[in-house]
């Protein structure tokens, strides 16, 4: 029995200081001396428990019992860290398992950045939406480059429709050309109408500040929905709500972008396969990209209303493509976030705007956490460091770099109960369960983007 307790503390240990460095090397300094501190505690405790075995205090009836109590324990406690305990079968339904109530479509001109454009929460508000992201010198080229791409969603299909393959040849083939071209998670479902947009917002005919909004009703051609994330820079995203706030908007900038370019791109290359295909990007997408993300087995929807992956936690933007080709379609997973964001409420502690809310409520048919739009949005331009503010992806439990660490973590998470209740707590205990931020001032006068802009017409 001493071998045996001996080498399970041990790994325990050697994972302890296996934290500490990792957290040390990824700049958090406290979860790095109270990882040092439990290693070094268990490096003693061993210490002691070799010496009392070399003296022979360990050879006792109650000694023996202990030890073998104490193994048992551990046994259990590592088992429980593993094995699916608590899951949630609705969650393998995906948005099907969300359903109470009657479904609603949702206009697109009512979201937040569309109300906001025409003016719908202020003038102020709708000058400095535009006006902050031209502030950052590396993250404004982004945006403005994602607006480029409004016109790339859709276009010509080649009247030559390719017949020679299985649907199970080019699904592979299809989530193999969007790796290539930049995708770092892919998932494939059918569209759901729920979540389709019953009309799109025009920005280049709804006037800036002016309004009306000018909206179109929508008619969705495709069938199967290709549903595309893109990971975004851990460093860069937990600079948010800092005076360097500007690499992470340059960040988020960069992440549409690049999976819009994705998107775009595997549109095209399915048209030319001979079917209809379009792209979906954050300018001009006729979707709802997070309940088709579910639906595709990329992951769940937090509290904070944003997909939380299981390799990446919630610091993916997507992306995504409808088309005619048909497909093999994914299944919905249960990774545990349901379970985990009911009781984990770091988000909702840590919104600025308090935007995030404590209970789950009917939403257009559907229950979740509701996100109180306004709220969230006129805070991001209250501030010359406020625009694109990500506090909640920084705060999340799930969201830290691919490391070995981590990745055990998740993946324990990702399956039981325990191993949640551990992620939490190791959280809270190890980083803390508030995050310091700080509101910059505007700097000088704001400035709109020029009126022969065709998107600020």
């Amino acid at each position: 029995m001493f071998y045996f307790l001996f080498a399970v503390v041990f790994i325990y240990a050697v994972f302890s200081l296996w934290f500490a460095i990792t957290s040390l090397r990824e700049r958090y300094i406290r979860a790095g001396i109270l990882g040092m501190a439990l290693f070094l505690a268990m490096a003693a405790s061993l210490t002691l428990y070799y010496h009392s075995w070399e003296a022979g205090l360990l050879s006792g009836v109650f000694a023996q019992s202990a030890q073998i109590i104490l193994a048992l324990l551990l046994i259990l406690f590592t088992i429980s860290m593993f094995i699916p305990l608590g899951r949630n079968p609705d969650a393998l339904s995906g948005t099907e398992g969300m359903v109470e109530g009657k479904p609603e479509r949702f206009n697109q001109k009512d979201t937040a950045f569309n109300i906001a454009h025409v003016g719908g929460y202020g003038a102020e508000v709708g000058r400095q939406r535009w006006a902050l992201q031209s502030k950052d010198p590396f993250g404004g080229i982004y945006w403005t480059l994602v607006m480029a791409l409004r016109g790339q969603v859709d276009g010509k299909v080649n009247p030559e429709k390719r017949t020679n393959f299985s649907k199970d040849e080019i699904t592979q083939e299809i989530k193999k050309i969007a790796l290539y071209a930049g995708a770092d998670l892919v998932g494939i479902c059918r569209v759901k109408d729920d979540f389709t947009y019953s009309d799109s917002f025009s920005y280049e005919e709804s006037k800036l500040e002016v309004g009306p909004a000018v909206t179109t009703p929508i008619d969705m051609k495709g069938q199967y929905v290709i549903v595309l994330a893109k990971e975004m820079d851990y460093d860069k995203i937990n600079t948010t709500l800092t005076d360097k706030n500007e690499e992470n908007l340059g960040e988020v900038g960069k992440a549409y972008y690049e999976i819009a370019q994705i998107a775009c791109a595997l549109a095209a290359y399915i048209r030319q396969c001979g079917y209809s295909a379009r792209a979906h990007h954050l300018r001009n997408e006729q979707i709802f990209q997070v309940p088709h993300a579910i639906d595709a087995g990329l992951g769940e929807q937090g509290r904070f209303n944003y997909l939380i992956t299981k390799k990446y936690g919630p610091r993916v933007r997507l992306a995504s493509v409808t088309t005619e080709l048909e497909l093999n379609i994914d299944r919905p997973v249960d990774i545990g976030i349901q379970d985990f964001c009911e009781h984990c409420r770091l988000c909702e502690i840590n919104c600025p705007s308090q935007a995030v809310a404590s209970e789950k409520s009917v939403v257009r048919g559907y229950r979740k956490w509701p996100q109180d739009q306004e709220k969230c949005f006129t805070f991001w331009v209250t501030g010359a460091n406020t625009f694109a503010c990500s506090q909640c992806l920084k705060v999340c439990p799930w969201n830290k770099p691919t490391s070995f660490v981590h990745r055990v973590g998740f993946y324990a998470a990702a399956r039981s109960v325990v191993a949640r209740r551990v992620l939490y707590w190791v959280t809270v205990l190890f980083y803390g369960r508030r995050v310091r931020w700080k509101m910059v001032p505007h700097r000088g006068e704001t400035e709109l983007p020029s009126e022969t802009d065709s998107w600020s017409r």
